[in-house]
């Protein structure tokens, strides 16, 4: 194999039955077709069939990848995703920042890719070339933060195996040593460098929309990956890289990343609050805020908002930033929670971000005071307000430590409190637990009954839309599923699509990953600027082939990204027209996979019409009172749009990529019998 730059040329694949550690080297010019990161994932669950129907999800035959780009490493804004079939059946695309993924990287691997099942509960450990399958038993059932804690002590690269304390008088300034010296007994061993990704308890007992998590908070949130992995009983996988990342032309990689890193240093807003700056913002400004089961999307009385607004919230519970490796916009933000009840109190978790801050915070109720609707003015003060951020707090923190999507669990719970405010179900529906809005301890309650998938949180294990038909057919009211916020079988995040200062629904409908709110393009979507619409989104598919953050890919632009990859990686060939087939072919392979994997008939009435009636219904309250989307309440003129949109991508009136258009892309051989059913 021709010397590599950028990438290693070598993805482990784990056989988890088998108890085997096999090597895949892909030729250059595949990681030239995919990049890396979801489309090469995508590619090979085309290429191994998994994008079958008669694949089940929790089957041993299902593969769970993580895969890397050629920037993660050396670049800044590192992020991880892993690729696998949903327990829902569509494609599974979650992505989360850390540091795992360079550690993956330097330690010599582009991906790893798991299939079979361990007979009992297993982690993977990487050190560098070495890679083990271990025991995890006495790890099974701990949350993700005693585990994370646990597993990085067991992955120790040579250099760090130390009897003794590193940290010595010569390591301390000689006004410290003078004030305290250091004590033998007390001084810190050699650091644990690990990085570990893992699943709580709701991913062992397969909750679908469990995730994987890494750093205590940073979560692989959405379509259930952390489910994938407790069908296949593995806890985590840890990795201790050492190799560092060789670079084609590492002087102006680095003048490119430090180009990046001082744009960053410039953006006050993401280097004061990150997303948590959002919620005010999007609640007074913006009137897309999910409030009571996206009831409303603004308060009568933008008071009522205050509680989740930055500056409020490092009042009230700051303790620390964090930042991904190279990243200058520090957007992670640890916090204590100060309450009056001591449930909450005194809790150590991370500054909800915007999804949270909406999913949770607004949509279960928490910000309004007792008995008060989003119609009311506001009757708290600051002590009220601080109650409703440290229930806002707090549920995100049983998310993250029970390993669970708070989108599509925060969106499960609002869908059954408005049930319970509407009379279709009661307490005795839900194993006595009285749902009501802004009641913490009634959330707590459900959130484990949902974990342990005791009792009706079996049902509720199974996400926001087999849910919604349970009850429908359980009660006889077919109207109940229209109550169920989201699209393509998944819910709505926390952007909001009636004022037309968020989100133009469309986007929801276009995107691949179902309901999904980071697919780029918004402000194109917005003014109705389809073919915007469509770079916006390539250039957020070529991001996640990347693997970098999204929240920072206007850093870079198409430009910069181009100029790092072949920086990185030495192809100097390699063209913008290049990077704008990576998103072409990852659109396409999205789209199939989950229309072929679901067996969808009609793409165009049994997927893409699968969305709420309340998108289209007048905003009840805020500046903009009886706004209905950028269509004024017409889903018809949506689906006008929809079909100039499809013929822009190429593709058929029903959204299939044409027989011409995969031959362009190079992708025919893994798709074209695919999408033959519906030419």
């Amino acid at each position: 194999m021709a010397e590599l730059y950028g990438v290693t040329g070598k993805i482990a694949r784990v056989d988890l039955s088998r108890e085997k550690v096999t090597v895949i080297e892909p030729d250059v010019e595949l990681y030239k077709k995919f990049l890396g990161g979801a489309t090469l994932g995508m590619y090979y669950l085309f290429k191994e069939g998994i994008v079958s129907p008669d694949v089940d999800p929790f089957s041993p035959e299902n593969m769970l990848q993580v895969m890397l780009g050629p920037l993660n490493g050396a670049a800044p804004n590192n992020r991880s995703v892993f690729v696998t079939k949903s327990p829902y059946g569509f494609i599974c695309l979650s992505f989360a920042g850390g540091q795992t993924a360079a550690k993956l990287r330097f330690a010599g691997w582009d991906g790893l890719q798991i299939v079979g099942k361990a007979k009992d509960p297993v982690y993977i450990a990487v050190i560098d070339d070495k890679i083990e399958i271990r025991d995890a038993s006495d790890l099974w059932g701990k949350d993700t933060e005693e585990a994370e804690m646990e597993l990085k002590k067991r992955v120790l690269a040579p250099i760090e195996y130390k009897d003794v304390s590193v940290l010595t008088k010569y390591d301390m300034t000689p006004q410290w040593v003078e004030i305290r010296p250091p004590d033998p007994e007390k001084t810190i061993g050699a650091k644990r460098l690990a990085g570990v990704w893992l699943i709580g308890p709701a991913g062992e007992n397969k909750v679908w929309f469990a995730n994987i998590i890494t750093e205590g908070f940073r979560a692989h949130g959405r379509y259930g990956s952390g489910a994938i992995a407790g069908s296949k009983n593995l806890k985590g996988i840890v990795v201790r890289g050492t190799k560092g990342q060789r670079l084609a032309n590492k002087a102006k990689f680095l003048s490119i990343m430090n180009d990046i890193v001082n744009k960053e240093k410039q953006s006050y807003f993401w280097r004061s609050y990150g997303t948590a700056g959002i919620g005010y913002w999007e609640a007074v400004t913006k009137s897309g805020f999910p409030i009571r089961n996206w009831q409303w999307e603004a308060w009568r009385d933008p008071r009522t908002a205050k509680a989740l607004t930055g500056p409020f919230m490092d009042d009230a519970s700051f303790v620390r930033k964090e930042a991904c490796p190279g990243c200058a916009l520090h957007c992670a933000y640890m916090t204590q929670i100060t309450s009056a009840d001591p449930m909450m109190d005194g809790k150590i978790t991370d500054m909800p971000d915007w999804e949270a801050m909406g999913m949770v915070g607004g949509n279960l109720g928490y910000l309004e005071m007792p008995g008060k609707t989003p119609s009311d003015p506001y009757t708290g003060d600051h002590f009220d307000q601080a109650e409703a951020l440290a229930k806002t707090q707090y549920t995100t923190m049983l998310f993250d430590k029970f390993g669970m999507d708070f989108i599509e669990g925060g969106a499960l719970i609002a869908f059954l409190m408005e049930l319970r405010q509407r009379g279709y179900i009661g307490p005795e529906d839900l194993d006595g637990i009285d749902l009501k809005w802004g009641d913490v301890h009634a959330v707590d309650a459900i959130i484990r009954k949902i974990v342990k998938r005791e009792g009706i949180g079996d049902v509720l294990a199974r996400g926001l839309f087999p849910t919604a038909e349970y009850f429908a057919e359980k009660k006889g009211k077919p109207e109940i599923v229209q109550y169920a916020q989201g699209c393509h079988r998944y819910a709505q995040p926390a952007h909001g699509t009636r004022s037309n200062k968020d989100r133009n629904p469309l986007e929801y409908i276009t995107v691949i990953r179902p309901c999904e709110h980071t697919g780029g393009g918004s402000g194109a979507f917005m003014a109705r600027d389809l073919a915007g619409g469509i770079e916006g989104q390539n250039f957020e598919a070529v991001t996640n082939s990347l693997v970098i953050c999204m929240f920072a890919n206007s850093f870079y632009g198409w430009e910069n990204a181009l100029e790092m990859v072949k920086a990185a990686t030495g192809w100097t060939d390699y063209t913008l027209d290049d990077l704008h087939k990576v998103g072409d072919r990852y659109y396409a392979l999205g789209r199939l996979f989950s229309l072929y994997s679901l067996q969808i008939k009609d793409p165009l009435e049994d997927w893409d019409k699968t969305f709420p009636p309340r998108w289209f219904e007048p905003l009840p309250e805020g500046p903009y009172k009886g706004a209905r989307s950028v269509y004024n309440g017409d889903p018809e003129a949506m689906l006008a749009d929809l079909r100039e949109y499809y013929k822009l991508r190429g593709w058929t009136e029903k959204g299939v990529p044409t027989k011409e258009k995969l031959e362009e892309l190079g992708i025919a051989d893994i798709t074209a019998d695919i999408a033959k059913r519906w030419w």
